[in-house]
């Protein structure tokens, strides 16, 4: 009876852990046969989603951008910011089908207008390089800004990029400075870089420190940027 018992409440655990509420990182705590049930049986967005990311990466199967895509579609059709983020890269690039950047844009849309960090990003890159859109600065950095004020470390090297280059925005170093310190504490190698040359040049508030600029020049060295300083 003990047995039974207990089976029966992985049962009710497992069958009912999908719900709105439910966590992606819930969610990928189950087996995979699991996830594998409730994106195919139960429509489960955010099961759909993890599925779509192992296939994009080849995680625990073999790499299936196709596979990837499908899954993609089904979770942002439901609405899952996430995967209109991810499924908006898809369509920019043309990844295992079609390429549009207008599909693109929608998708990013609607994922930042649910404030994902990374559909926000994904937009300010467009409107950055006027990839299927007018060049816009300043709406590049109005979406960075939000990207970077919730931790996402390629909006915050970006944001402070463009204060450092005054690239739409009137130069501001010691601006730049503050959003690339945060970027280069979470390992951003080419903000590290850029700290350590803002070290060794004074700019703005910092003071001129070869210590403090040869510290960050290591670590962007052993992070991987590719500068003749680093050989």
């Amino acid at each position: 009876m003990k047995k039974i018992f207990t089976t029966s409440l992985l049962f009710l655990f497992l069958a009912g852990i999908a719900n709105a509420e439910t966590s992606l990182e819930d969610i990928e705590k189950l087996p995979r046969e699991e996830i594998i049930k409730l994106a195919n049986e139960k429509n489960d967005a955010k099961a759909q989603y993890s599925l779509a990311q192992d296939y994009q990466d080849g995680i625990n199967v073999e790499k299936d951008q196709a596979k990837a895509r499908e899954l993609y579609e089904k979770s942002a059709a439901q609405g899952y910011a996430p995967a209109q983020s991810n499924l908006g890269v898809f369509y920019e690039n043309g990844i295992a089908g079609e390429q549009s950047y207008e599909k693109a844009k929608q998708l990013y849309e609607k994922s930042a207008a649910q404030n994902d960090q990374h559909g926000q990003y994904n937009l300010a890159t467009l409107y950055q390089n006027g990839r299927g859109v007018s060049q816009n600065f300043a709406k590049a950095q109005e979406l960075f800004e939000k990207s970077a004020e919730q931790g996402f470390v390629n909006a915050q090297y970006q944001y402070g990029q463009m204060y450092l280059l005054g690239e739409g925005v009137k130069k501001d170093y010691d601006k730049a400075r503050v959003w690339m310190e945060k970027a280069a504490q979470q390992g951003k190698p080419e903000a590290q870089f850029n700290l350590g040359v803002m070290y060794q040049n004074g700019m703005g508030v910092l003071p001129k420190d070869d210590d403090k600029a040869s510290e960050w020049f290591e670590k962007a060295c052993e992070n991987g940027v590719n500068h003749p300083i680093c050989k």
